[in-house]
């Protein structure tokens, strides 16, 4: 006989059943905040420790009436991975909301991860982005872990004793049982929710989003058959310019918020009230309105589509239906007018080729394209002061007349640093000048620790777009130019807080009297300060309006 043979079991410590419990009640804890906390960036509350999830509930119940499922390893494997799916999904959620004040619709919103991907590289780098890639990926790892490892814990609990599995099944049929009277009466329980089903309902709403996207092609094409600019308008389209060159110039971000919110309105707001008198010695005649953006926080491409094609692209899908297609869009109707046609995007790194084929434009400028040699601004690939000397530069040996779309960037997030207005045009030149200069704002990451910083970036930049295309106007604008600058959207909630209105300014510039005078009839008023409560029409109504107000 051995030593191992005679070897009493080893005593089982006092604070096991204390440890096991503390476990448990981790595991369930984690389970609770994993299903039940919402998305919402205003619901991060107590909410989600006093509210059950119907769910939890449902796994409980299954466990106990199913010995199989309290066995398998390969069930908490499968539920760990469902537990990152939920994750994941209310984490795009409340990304979504935060940036663009809406929920996420995963299929529509995919290709937002690669625009993010292009924006956290031009902020942090690099390096930076592939630190978030690993970070991610340890992350979800983690959430894997930590939803497989919660639910073997509940199995080995209710696996251990019957009269465990007793009370637990009793604990959870009424925990349903509540969650259904709440949903057959509404209103039961006021506005208290002591049962939720907050993950399920994120997971069906991302199924009843999917169906009608997958079906959305054909209402579409429907939809864009009916043009009215298609056999609708004059022969001498555009006539009443008189052959004047149109430009017109998108402020990244430029929202109503920029005018009205007194949290960060007053630069904007100088910037305006500095340039009126200015503009006015310079003969150039001002009007100003709104219009209501098909977005709010981001995605600029969707208002410069919804411009453009007088049709509401409101969402990624629409816009890529768009420009498979073949409606006739704002570059389009020009040339039919006779005229060159050219856009000037310093955002644009790469190729979009959908500017040419689908949108129409004679000539494309990209940031490549526009000779800059001063230094780098963050994701910014250079002032927008810059943008407008460079543009002028190309315009004047533009054969006439010239139809121009500029899209001005130095107001996009994350709106540090801000350059210095350089105060002689002429000597902007390559953008070389702007070594010498200094910029105003600290790095992205100390900005965005404080959102009260952040809302005074925000107006620093904008203040600074509106003193540049304002200059502009004043001091380099053509003589027989009319220019229309308008905002693509709103910040992002951030920076206005949520439910504020779509509606971004829009300001006409001329030394022609006369076609400043037509936008009226749009309910603009004289000067640069749109008004108060004026009429706010939506953005895809204005090719179809400057249209039939231009056209004899």
């Amino acid at each position: 006989m051995t030593a191992s043979d005679t070897a009493l079991p080893r005593p089982r410590s006092r604070l096991a059943p204390l440890i096991g419990g503390l476990r448990l009640a981790v595991a369930l804890l984690w389970l609770v905040l994993l299903l039940g906390v919402p998305s919402a960036p205003d619901g991060w509350q107590v909410y989600g420790l006093a509210s059950v999830p119907v769910e939890l509930a449902i796994l409980v119940a299954a466990l106990v009436l199913a010995p199989p499922l309290r066995r398998s390893r390969s069930f908490a494997t499968v539920l760990g991975g469902l537990g990152l799916l939920v994750a994941a999904i209310k984490l795009a959620d409340l990304i979504t909301q935060i940036s663009f004040g809406r929920p996420v619709s995963l299929y529509v919103d995919r290709l937002l991860l690669v625009n993010g991907m292009h924006l956290a590289t031009g902020v942090l780098g690099a390096v930076g982005l592939i630190g978030i890639t690993l970070g991610a990926i340890v992350a979800g790892w983690c959430i894997w872990w930590a939803t497989a490892r919660s639910v073997r814990l509940l199995q080995q609990a209710l696996s251990a004793s019957p009269s465990r599995r007793g009370v637990a099944g009793g604990l959870a049929a009424l925990a349903i049982l509540v969650f259904a009277v709440g949903q057959a009466v509404p209103g039961a329980y006021g506005d208290a929710r002591p049962v939720n089903d907050t993950a399920s309902f994120m997971v069906a709403d991302q199924i009843r989003r999917l169906i009608p996207a997958l079906f959305m092609e054909g209402r579409f094409r429907a939809e864009e058959a009916v043009d009215p600019l298609v056999g609708g308008v004059s022969r001498t389209p555009l006539g009443g310019l008189g052959g004047a060159d149109v430009t017109v110039v998108f402020l990244e971000s430029y929202g109503r918020s920029a005018l009205e919110d007194p949290r960060f309105d007053a630069l904007p707001k100088a910037a305006l009230a500095e340039m009126a008198p200015k503009l006015a010695a310079a003969g150039v005649y001002t009007a100003s309105g709104w219009l209501a953006s098909p977005t709010r926080g981001g995605q600029s491409w969707l208002a410069h589509a919804t411009l453009a094609s007088g049709m509401q692209i409101d969402d990624q899908m629409r816009y890529d239906l768009l420009v498979t297609g073949k409606r006739m869009t704002l570059p389009r109707l020009f040339a039919k007018a006779g005229y060159h046609t050219g856009l000037i995007a310093p955002a644009i790194t790469g190729s979009e080729p959908e500017a040419k084929r689908f949108f129409g434009f004679d000539q494309t400028l990209f940031a490549d394209d526009l000779g800059y040699a001063g230094p780098p601004f963050g994701w910014v690939t250079m002032p927008d002061q810059y943008t407008l000397a460079a543009y002028d530069r190309w315009r004047q040996q533009q054969p006439k007349p010239l139809f121009s779309e500029v899209v001005l960037v130095s107001s996009h997030a994350p709106w540090t640093p801000v350059p210095t207005l350089v105060d002689d045009w002429g000597k902007i030149g390559d953008g070389s000048v702007y070594r010498g200069l200094p910029a105003t704002g600290g790095t992205p990451e100390e900005v965005w620790s404080d959102p009260d910083r952040i809302r005074d970036q925000y107006g620093q930049s904008m203040a600074y777009s509106l003193r540049s295309v304002l200059d502009y106007a004043a001091r380099v604008m053509g003589d027989h130019t009319l220019m229309v600058v308008l905002g693509d959207h709103q910040p992002a909630p951030i920076v206005t807080g949520p439910g504020t209105p779509r509606d971004v300014p829009v300001h006409v510039f001329s030394r022609d009297a006369d076609l400043v005078a037509r936008f009226r009839d749009w309910g603009f008023v004289d000067g640069l300060n749109p008004p108060e409560t004026g009429p706010v029409a939506l953005m895809a109504t204005f090719r179809d309006a400057f249209a039939r107000s231009f056209s004899p």
